[in-house]
């Protein structure tokens, strides 16, 4: 456990970069953590700051006061373990680690370009495990034994600082890294297929996601989404900054479902400041329309926001790609997400289309879209499945995460009628300027 004045240095690996510089520092203080940049790092012609909103360049002596309970600014939070990896360094310290402890004692295979660690040493002699020896662990398995089981043995008990819930693994195959994730005993059925053959379409239907693979290995099935933040060599990759959109929304650890601040207007705002002189800010905030709207169609109340991000790349910050999309048999047209601006997050046409424009999007265009990917998802998504090898009880018990695509499919009359109403001059209410809504 850090003590009281003690300092964490925080590395950061600059675009391009296969070793990391060490960027700033976390000073422990029971008054609140402090974030302050080194001197060197603000000397660095290609300084970057991991979050243009909370962490700004700035020499000031006092630094940055941290003021979330946990003492992390929230990209540091994204790169911390979480779920399954946080659990199994609990479990192999007999005791539930600080969020100090899980950054310093976590492998190096975490979302971005920061660790936050005294021994940054360890942190760059790990290097992730080839797929074969993955491959050659699970033939020799069963199909009741849980794939945790094989991550484990594979990586002999050590962690993973990806987060999530599911065991999952970084491996790296000819060349290039991939997260690994098999079925878990808690899973609903199905779910890596599932989630390749979301992906899959949503690829299709425009949407920008990282080269997935789904692969049967003995009795198992492998899901394989390479990895979006890292580039060239694995055993020494380069790393790009990531934040979630929680991290963007600069929301509370108890900013939960439910919550209207967790938004997807609020967070197509916060992208006109962060990838403010980017020359894709405008796509990237079409494309985060459709990406809500695809959520929709195919039932994936899994959009939650660390489920969503902007990436560092060629100098600006842009959306990252989509990940994480499966699909949920009790979807009710609810997403994780607030769709409107009174915070509600249920979905319907009327009220996708009534945001278009806000994501820089026209209701034509929109509702063009809207209308060609619904027909798309309701014709593809049972073949789809089955090819992927979901057996054919499942594949009706997953119906229902499709029935808003399959409703605008089938009755094109009423969306018309929708789309015509969402045509229609409307008054148009003045927009405050981002410093009122700060």
């Amino acid at each position: 456990m850090a003590a009281e004045g003690s300092r964490v240095p925080v590395w950061l690996w600059l675009p391009g970069a296969t070793e990391p510089v060490e960027a700033a520092g976390i000073t422990v203080a029971a008054a609140g953590n402090r974030w302050l940049f080194t001197d060197n790092y603000l000397e660095h012609k290609d300084a970057v700051s991991p979050d243009p909103r909370q962490l700004r360049l700035t020499a000031s002596r006092k630094g940055i006061a941290l003021l979330q309970r946990d003492g992390l600014p929230g990209v540091v939070r994204d790169a911390m373990p979480a779920g399954y990896g946080a659990d199994r360094l609990d479990a192999a310290a007999s005791r539930k680690l600080t969020p100090l402890e899980l950054l310093e004692h976590g492998v190096a295979d975490a979302c971005g370009a920061l660790e936050v660690c005294q021994d940054i040493r360890r942190k760059l002699d790990w290097v992730p495990q080839e797929y074969s020896k993955l491959k050659d662990i699970l033939v020799l398995m069963q199909a009741n034994e849980p794939a945790s089981r094989a991550i484990r043995k594979l990586n002999d008990d050590a962690s993973t600082s990806a987060g999530g819930e599911r065991p999952k693994v970084t491996i790296q195959d000819k060349g290039r890294m991939f997260l690994v994730k098999m079925q878990a005993r808690s899973d609903i059925a199905f779910l890596p297929h599932k989630e390749f053959v979301l992906m899959s379409m949503a690829r299709a239907c425009g949407i920008r996601t990282p080269p997935v693979r789904l692969e049967p290995v003995g009795e198992h099935t492998v899901y394989l989404c390479e990895r979006f933040d890292r580039a060239g060599d694995p055993r020494k990759p380069s790393r790009r900054l990531f934040a979630s959109a929680h991290t963007v929304l600069r929301l509370g650890l108890d900013a939960v479902r439910g919550d209207p601040r967790r938004s997807y207007l609020g967070f197509a705002d916060e992208m006109r400041i962060w990838c403010r002189g980017s020359p894709h800010l405008e796509a990237d905030l079409q494309e985060l329309w459709r990406r809500m709207a695809f959520n929709a169609l195919v039932g994936n109340a899994d959009d939650h926001p660390r489920n969503h991000g902007l990436l560092f790349q060629d100098g600006h910050w842009r959306l990252a790609p989509a990940f994480d999309i499966t699909p949920f048999a009790d979807f009710k047209n609810v997403l994780s997400m607030a769709t409107g601006v009174e915070g509600s997050s249920a979905v319907s046409a009327e009220r996708l289309l009534a945001t278009s424009e806000r994501f820089a999007l026209a209701v034509e265009d929109a509702a063009a879209w809207l209308a060609e990917t619904s027909a798309y998802v309701a014709n593809s998504w049972e073949p789809a499945l089955r090819k992927a090898g979901v057996r054919e009880k499942e594949i009706c018990a997953t119906a229902p995460a499709f029935s808003f695509a399959l409703g605008i499919a089938a009755d094109t009359s009423a969306f018309e009628r929708v789309v015509a109403q969402a045509l229609l001059p409307r008054k148009r209410t003045r927009r405050p300027s981002h410093r009122a809504r700060q």
